[in-house]
């Protein structure tokens, strides 16, 4: 799925910020990015003794009369990266690294749809990011959600329950088979089983 950033492409990104000495941008990123958030949610992030807590997004009217509970968020890390996921959190609740200016001004003036648009326009200003884009049609800063999604299901030894991921990414199993559920290609398919019979992937492809 070329909406979809995978775990090189993320890792990539994520070094381009730093040595960019884009620290808030990096930071946006990487909350999205390791988290599945969706931008627009970078305006409603608590951390409490250290865990995210994602809070309602008022998108339209029938949203503006549901109350929901704020959601705790988690990371799936990069394979060979493990702890960055913690480590972001921990900036944000330091306070040492901010959000960007111009999200955090969308997010005081209660503009969710602002946050979103100001984490794109911050991304296309970005040249790496612009050059991902030149040679991954369709590739939106929602490719980083999709990436969590997509981690989840097949980055782990264990892939995570889809009640599970729908549940840390927002939304219900119906929507995530919908939307995330795509990666079956003849590839990931061997690789699934390979992984569930400890076989390896040329027994799987000789029995079939």
């Amino acid at each position: 799925d070329s909406r979809t950033i995978k775990s090189d492409q993320l890792a990539a990104q994520l070094d381009a910020l730093q040595q960019a000495g884009k620290v808030d941008l990096h930071l946006a990123v990487a909350l999205v990015g390791l988290f599945g958030l969706r931008p627009a949610e970078l305006g409603v992030l608590r951390v409490e003794e250290g865990r995210l807590y994602v809070g309602s997004v008022k998108r339209n009217a029938r949203t503006l009369k549901v109350a929901k509970p704020d959601r705790r968020v988690l990371a799936l890390d990069l394979p060979g990266r493990e702890g960055e996921g913690a480590r972001a959190v921990a900036l944000l609740e330091s306070g040492l690294v901010k959000l960007p200016t111009a999200i955090l001004s969308q997010a005081a003036a209660g503009s969710y749809k602002g946050v979103g648009d100001a984490f794109r326009q911050l991304l296309d200003r970005f040249s790496f990011w612009r050059s991902m884009a030149e040679f991954t049609p369709g590739l939106t800063p929602y490719s980083l959600r999709h990436g969590y999604a997509w981690r989840g299901h097949k980055a782990y030894a264990r892939p995570i329950p889809v009640r599970d991921l729908a549940a840390l990414m927002g939304h219900n199993p119906a929507t995530h088979h919908r939307h995330y559920g795509k990666w079956t290609d003849e590839a990931g398919l061997e690789e699934a089983v390979a992984r569930a019979t400890g076989a390896s992937n040329a027994i799987v492809r000789a029995l079939a």
